[in-house]
């Protein structure tokens, strides 16, 4: 009885280690995960990707998509939806500090929103100093590289590994509805 005992349990075990590991992925598996899941996006919401920045006015295309920029050094997409206050020649400048608001939510079939950047839910929003990539993620940094003016606003892909995922053990990208200001 003992024996049938023993053996049973190292069964149950077994099959608990076994199944466990199956269920993990590597980080090369996720990574190649994250590129499926963000062309699956830019698929199913018929997004155009472009190597070249464009003009100013042409983001979106003949059959009116969304033209997405995709940034060579990094990878980040961004799709320019308003430049801000043309008016003024104030433009962001290094040391500057950058207030963004922001909707930030998944890329998945069933996208959820993860964080609202309207001032009724952050009355008191956080900001960065542009340049200074200890403040904020490297994709912030570098939309608001391209934003350059007050009350820009954009829609980002971010993959993983420029959002805000510090220790890496998470792969998942994120799309972000960003608007910026900026403080002198």
């Amino acid at each position: 009885m003992k024996r049938i005992s023993y053996l049973l349990l190292m069964t149950i075990l077994v099959s608990l280690i076994t199944s466990s590991c199956n269920n993990t992925k590597t980080y090369a598996e996720q990574l190649n995960d994250e590129k499926i899941l963000i062309a699956d996006y830019i698929k199913r919401n018929k997004i155009q990707v472009v190597k070249t920045y464009p003009a100013d006015s042409v983001w979106t295309d003949k059959d009116g998509n969304d033209i997405y920029y995709l940034t060579p050094a990094s990878g980040l997409y961004i799709h320019m939806i308003n430049y801000g206050d043309l008016k003024s020649s104030d433009t962001l400048a290094l040391k500057d500090i950058v207030v963004p608001r922001y909707k930030q939510y998944t890329l998945g079939l069933d996208s959820v929103i993860i964080s609202n950047w309207s001032t009724i839910d952050f009355p008191r929003p956080n900001v960065f100093v542009y340049g200074d990539l200890a403040q904020t993620c490297q994709a912030f940094q570098e939309a608001a590289s391209y934003l350059k003016r007050n009350d820009t606003e954009a829609k980002l892909i971010v993959p993983s590994k420029l959002g805000f995922n510090d220790n890496l053990t998470s792969v998942t990208p994120l799309g972000y509805d960003l608007k910026i200001k900026i403080q002198k």
